[in-house]
């Protein structure tokens, strides 16, 4: 099958190194009320209801930050800083009734965020107390008779932000989805095909993309789960090649799946996690070279594991939401061995039953003074620059030594005077003598009033 193909392809390489991680976060709903509970990863104990979400919310993390995005009827983005005791640091509307689904920070400053009920993906300032400035790109070319072209998931693949489009039609879907692709140097729609008049997508062999997209570390192709209708084994999942800019096709059927796929995690070089449901449950399987592997959990109800995602300690967290839930059959986060295919914990209990997961630091104090930390790199891996998160405890002049895997000095910045509290360095990923440094796993240091901190940055060619 083609997923054999695809597979097989993309072993190749050690995985790609992430930011540590220390804390998963769990958005928690009733479907009327909403909360933020966190755990620690090396514990796993749980700290229920740290902040109040709405009932319809995702997560993502970036920057030591929990940006939440606040869907249906609050139509917001909070943000969350959990140095700060989970407080809300800032929350802006992103537009009456536009129903935002996800949000890609680029920077620190600079953010894209999807919105089911418009035509236009917005562009925010998510440091900002009001999200502003404020811009717009146009989808409109990519909607269907009702005007929207129901704007989803995303992922930046340096340069290019790519916004899967279901084109649904009163929730069918009647249309073929496209995922459009916008080029963020400019902030102008990329055209696919040039040959076609018009500006044009990614074409999509199934309909209604649901699941987030899957990203191989080292490859950097992608998956995405399309469920098409509900009910009907008519999707599957998709692989795209983001440097062509092209569709794969499916390469594992829904039929194969045995439901309709939610959602997707590359959770090694060859094998992938998915949750499929039939309508009165969801089954959580592994899939490798030659299909479905194994099924590693049932939950009961059409929606019961809603969300999972993979952490850098090769954990898969899932949230499980039966329906109903009793004291035999509680919800709470479910966490996996994904190596191994076996249950490790859970279901550890939030409260609430959670929706979404995703996983970040939960920083600790303040750099004591002349100290300096450094809180990523983003993207990570890199395709054409990466933006060093930097924080200072006092002012004091900076600088950047790389190193490639043999210890090799590949390139020395100067990042001149800065002052106390968070900033960012860029690294074009050129050597000292201006070439383009090859593919591989790089060490950036940063030293600034005699301290230092490290953090290591995948390059991708």
């Amino acid at each position: 099958m083609r997923l054999l193909l695809v597979l097989s392809l993309l072993l190749i390489a050690a995985p790609a190194a992430r930011a540590a991680q220390t804390a998963v976060y769990a958005l928690t709903s009733d479907f009327v009320t909403g909360s933020l509970s966190v755990a620690d990863l090396a514990t796993r104990g749980i700290t229920k209801d740290v902040a109040t979400v709405n009932s319809d919310a995702v997560a993502r993390s970036y920057g030591g930050l929990v940006y939440v995005v606040n869907r249906y009827g609050a139509d917001n983005i909070q943000v969350v800083d959990p140095a700060r005791n989970f407080q809300t640091v800032r929350q802006f509307s992103v537009g009456n009734g536009s129903n935002p689904q996800d949000i890609v920070l680029v920077s620190p400053t600079r953010a894209y965020v999807s919105r089911y009920g418009s035509a236009d993906l917005l562009i925010v300032d998510p440091s900002s107390p009001a999200g502003l400035p404020m811009s717009t790109i146009s989808l409109a070319g990519f909607a269907d008779a009702d005007g929207l072209p129901e704007m989803a998931r995303m992922v930046w693949i340096e340069p290019y932000l790519l916004i899967a489009c279901q084109r649904l039609t009163n929730y069918l879907p009647s249309n073929p989805s496209v995922i459009a692709v916008v080029d963020t140097r400019a902030d102008t729609l990329f055209d696919t095909d040039p040959f076609t008049p018009g500006t044009q997508g990614i074409p999509l062999e199934a309909r209604n993309p649901v699941t987030g997209f899957a990203e191989n570390p080292v490859s950097g192709r992608l998956l995405i789960g399309c469920a098409g209708a509900y009910g009907a084994l008519d999707g599957g999942i998709e692989t795209i090649d983001p440097a062509a800019l092209t569709d794969g096709g499916i390469v594992v059927s829904e039929q194969t799946l045995g439901g309709d796929v939610s959602d997707i995690e590359w959770t090694s070089l060859t094998r992938v996690h998915a949750i499929v449901g039939d309508g009165s449950s969801n089954r959580l399987i592994s899939l490798g070279s030659g299909g479905v592997l194994d099924t590693l959990y049932v939950a009961n109800g059409g929606f019961s594991l809603p969300d999972m995602e993979m952490n850098d300690r090769g954990e898969l967290w899932v949230c499980k939401n039966p329906f109903p839930a009793s004291a035999a059959d509680p919800a709470g986060l479910l966490a996996f061995d994904a190596a191994a295919d076996t249950l490790i914990a859970g279901p550890l209990d939030t409260g609430l039953a959670p929706i979404a997961v995703t996983f970040g630091t939960v920083a600790g104090p303040a750099p004591v003074p002349g100290g300096i930390a450094i809180d990523g790199a983003a993207p990570n891996p890199a395709h054409l620059q990466a933006t060093i998160s930097l924080r200072l405890g006092q002012a004091a002049v900076a600088e950047a030594r790389i190193f490639d895997l043999s210890g090799r000095r590949v390139r020395s910045m100067d990042l001149g005077a800065r002052a106390a509290g968070p900033s960012a360095a860029v690294w074009d990923l050129k050597d000292n003598d201006g070439r383009a440094v090859p593919a591989g796993l790089y060490l950036v240091r940063v030293r600034a009033g005699g301290h230092s901190a490290s953090a290591r940055v995948v390059v991708i060619r």
